[in-house]
């Protein structure tokens, strides 16, 4: 009996060993080689080198952050336990939810290694291990820590706010990318650390995780929906006496509907959101996720993919009634203002000089242009980024950063109607103008006379980016 208990227990070791081998051999060192764009001179790019972290999970694919394989040019993984390195390449990224997928050429890399198994919310207080390659050696690193907390947070690749867990275990630079276990399962992807925090670590949860390899199903990165609206919590007692709620710690009330958004024509200004999807929208903005738990009430619609219906309690003229919303349109459609910082390169058109660029928070837009929407008449803002000294730009040397408001008193609706539009001038003059009516003016035969010396003068190759070409 003693020497089965012992063979027993033989078997038992063996078997976590084992399964510990395996785990480790999920977990993948990435390096990327990636081109950016430099917004300060448009025409250029940079060539970076990074490291992050990744895991093997199912279908073959390996899952990293978006930041780590952003613009990569040229990736190549390695397996814990491993000397080869193997070339891979992006299969698809969701910038917003900062989550990527890469797929490696030789299917040989995955020889001895087993996908981990994604696994749900942990809860808090729960143990966690996070393995990557963080700065300070090569070889794989783990580190242990708990779950602290598990609310919204602003994610620092798209800015954007998403369920996000923090962790008390070590994360450096290195570790993106990286899977968060607990049980032998993934329960998060590294994400960002606090820098001016001890041991203050952000990942990814499961719940986003699985929107994302849902979202691509169909082949195609879709992100999160939106409601396309803007609204005010109602703490203050005089709000909730205004508008009659049905309970004092309940609703959200909208202050605007976003012209064209899923919300148009269905949810009206003054109406209080009471519940999303059967979640309690609370005064404060936050819904109950789990017992006792609270966080951002878009937690409700992120759950969502784009194109569902997310179903809405609301109290209107102090009646309450039940609508659906068909959620068609991602937040980045509905901004004006949007990023680029994604893109291998800049957009840009140069005339005569002046440098044009689609306006984007990677600029210094004026504020005011943060708080407004696209129309039917204005999808996009031309930005005069800089201008260019030179035979054309006398008395204009200092002007910058304005937007574009019309060309020759012609209207356009995005930076590539207004390339067009300059292109296919047939005045004399090219008349630039913003919304205050200041002028900016060319002639025509002058631009084409200097343009080449221009352009050769300041070592650039072409008077606009490839894409607008």
């Amino acid at each position: 009996m003693r020497l089965f208990f012992l063979l027993l227990l033989s078997t038992l070791f063996l078997h976590a060993e084992n399964s510990s081998a395996l785990l480790k051999r999920s977990v993948v060192k990435i390096f990327t080689v990636s081109s950016n764009p430099v917004f300060k001179q448009p025409w250029t790019s940079s060539i970076g080198n990074s490291i992050g972290s990744g895991c093997i999970i199912e279908g073959n694919r390996i899952l990293t952050n978006a930041h780590v394989v952003t613009n990569a040019t040229f990736i190549e993984v390695l397996k814990n336990g491993d000397t080869k390195k193997y070339e891979a390449e992006v299969l698809s990224v969701c910038h917003d939810c900062d989550l990527a997928l890469l797929k490696v050429k030789d299917q040989t890399f995955f020889k001895g290694t087993k996908p981990l198994e994604i696994d749900g919310l942990p809860k808090l207080e729960e143990e966690v291990a996070v393995y990557g390659y963080p700065i300070g050696g090569e070889t794989l690193s783990i580190t242990q820590g708990v779950v602290s907390r598990i609310e919204h947070q602003m994610y620092v690749h798209s800015a954007r706010r998403h369920l996000a867990i923090q962790i008390d275990a070590a994360v450096n630079p290195g570790n993106s990318g990286g899977p968060v276990i607990s049980n032998g399962k993934l329960v998060g992807i590294v994400m960002q650390m606090r820098k001016s925090s001890q041991n203050i670590g952000y990942i990814i949860p499961t719940t986003e995780i699985k929107h994302y390899l849902k979202d691509i199903e169909d082949g195609h990165v879709d992100g999160y929906p939106t409601l396309g609206l803007v609204a005010q919590k109602m703490e203050n007692p005089s709000i909730v006496e205004l508008y009659a709620l049905p309970q004092k710690d309940q609703g959200l009330l909208v202050d605007y509907i976003i012209p064209a958004s899923p919300s148009e024509n269905i949810l009206q200004e003054n109406d209080v959101i009471l519940s999303i999807d059967g979640y309690k929208v609370y005064s404060n903005g936050k819904i109950e996720f789990r017992e006792g738990e609270f966080t951002s009430f878009t937690y409700a619609l992120d759950r969502h993919q784009i194109g569902e219906k997310a179903h809405l309690q609301i109290l209107r003229d102090k009646k309450i009634k039940n609508v659906s919303v068909t959620l068609s349109k991602r937040r980045e459609d509905l901004k004006l203002i949007k990023s680029y910082k994604y893109h291998p390169f800049a957009t840009y058109f140069i005339y005569g000089g002046y440098v044009f660029v689609p306006a984007s928070s990677e600029y210094r837009i004026p504020a005011k242009y943060y708080e407004q929407y696209p129309t039917a008449k204005r999808e996009e803002l031309v930005f005069l980024y800089r201008v260019l000294p030179s035979e054309l730009t006398k008395g204009y040397e200092r002007v910058n950063s304005i937007i574009i408001d019309k060309v020759n008193g012609k209207d356009f609706k995005n930076f590539a109607q207004f390339v067009k539009l300059v292109d296919n001038l047939k005045e004399k003059f090219v008349i630039f103008e913003d919304e205050y009516n200041y002028k900016i003016v060319l002639d025509k035969e002058s631009v084409s006379k200097y343009q080449k010396n221009i352009l050769r003068r300041y070592n650039i190759k072409s008077d606009r980016s490839d894409d607008i070409k």
